[in-house]
């Protein structure tokens, strides 16, 4: 089964756009020629692009081509090509800044190794003879949904009603199997239904990206959103008035004014 899954088109896709996407950032960095710098961030975000679309993502891989290649990647490359760079400031050694850079590769490996940890990545400690066999990807989704239950049901278990089976014991009962699992969680006056279980890897699946980032910024975030716009709106309006703005004591050449005017008034003969 390993043997097919390194030979699969979407494995041989992600590495190739993953390698792309490495030796384009690293060429971003690497090359002397501004111009030739920005078409490298632009072949990194299609990469990324293309990354997104076999994770199924497709309005995330829009979203970069159209953001990020159409409009900023675009934006740099023309104030780069307008702009008049000296090649001297960027053909010094690079060595140079290789100790503060290296410091801030090493401080933000560090903050990486704090983020990854047991706590959000449970599945990758699953043992590896489960996740090698073909219901691997029902374990995994039988793992998460009782998972879900047990965190549900501990709030029955904390009402002071009565107390049936330790909140430990359903923890140790979700790695066997789940008819097993469903035969012996009997309880008397609260059934499996009782703590309103859902399976919600069905219903995720459903709903594209479209719909569950709408639901996301519009339903539960729409203040934040409605915040955006407003401090979107003020630098708009902030960018027109220091456009606009108009010096009081800045002598400025009235050209019409002065094309009308007759020349025998404006232009006189002086004698002397």
């Amino acid at each position: 089964m390993i043997n097919k899954m390194l030979f699969d088109n979407n494995t041989i896709l992600f590495y190739l756009f993953s390698s792309i996407a490495i030796i384009s950032g690293v060429m971003v960095i690497r090359a002397k020629n501004p111009v030739h710098s920005v078409l490298f961030l632009i072949l990194v975000f299609c990469n990324a692009a293309g990354l997104l679309i076999l994770l199924d993502l497709d309005f995330f891989a829009m979203i970069f081509l159209v953001v990020y290649v159409g409009a900023i990647a675009v934006l740099f490359l023309f104030v780069v090509m307008m702009l008049n760079i000296k090649m001297a400031e960027i053909n010094e050694n690079i060595l140079r800044y290789l100790p503060i850079g290296g410091l801030i590769g090493l401080i933000f490996l560090f903050e990486i190794f704090l983020i990854i940890n047991n706590d959000l990545l449970p599945i990758l400690f699953v043992e590896a003879n489960i996740l090698s066999n073909l219901e691997s990807h029902y374990y995994i989704q039988y793992l998460i949904n009782n998972c879900l239950y047990v965190y549900k049901y501990s709030f029955v278990l904390l009402t002071g009603q009565k107390k049936y089976y330790h909140i430990s014991t359903r923890l140790k009962r979700i790695s066997k199997g789940y008819d097993n699992f469903c035969v012996e969680m009997e309880v008397p006056e609260y059934p499996l239904d009782y703590a309103g279980y859902i399976n919600y890897s069905s219903i995720t699946n459903n709903i594209t990206n479209i719909e569950s980032l709408g639901e996301i910024i519009y339903t539960y975030y729409f203040y934040y959103f409605l915040v955006a716009s407003l401090i979107l709106l003020v630098a708009m309006i902030g960018a027109i008035v220091l456009t606009m703005h108009k010096g009081i004591f800045v002598k400025r050449q009235e050209v019409f004014e002065q094309n009308s005017r007759e020349f025998t008034k404006t232009v006189q003969k002086l004698s002397y």
